[in-house]
């Protein structure tokens, strides 16, 4: 009876263990996504998707991201992050292009609000009701 007991506690522990390893790997694959493209992750974000698109100069690998917070505090954060460097900002959204002295940047990250320029539409996922933000990382491979 003795070892039913043990058995059954390090059993429950173990799947305990195992239920918060497979949720630092979901947290982690978004960070992993970030880390592909050389930014900074933030803690409000949903991924929708990721989309390749094939040209003659390569191809451009992107993925969008929701977020309920506002647009102004995405920037505001990246801001902080990324520095001036690239930065360029249209009304509530901003997007950073780098590296900043290229002709033409490798690595962009926007934020995007709600209701404009949406690039998430041909995503599967929609982004949560409660977004007011996309925001779309690219890289040019």
């Amino acid at each position: 009876m003795k070892s039913f007991v043990l058995l059954t506690i390090a059993a429950a522990f173990g799947l305990m263990g195992f239920g918060s390893q497979r949720a630092e790997e979901t947290a982690g694959s978004q960070g992993s996504i970030f880390r592909h493209y050389d930014f900074p992750s933030h803690p409000t974000l949903t991924h929708l998707c990721q989309q390749r698109v094939h040209g003659s100069i390569g191809h451009i690998t992107w993925d969008a991201f929701a977020s309920a917070a506002r647009p102004s505090a995405l920037r505001d954060y990246y801001h902080r992050k990324l520095g001036d460097a690239g930065f360029d900002k249209r009304g509530d959204g901003a997007s950073w292009r780098l590296p900043a002295d290229a002709p033409r940047p490798n690595r962009i990250l926007e934020i995007i609000p709600i209701g404009t320029n949406e690039p998430f539409r041909d995503c599967e996922k929609a982004p949560p009701s409660d977004s007011r933000a996309i925001i779309r990382l690219s890289r040019m491979n």
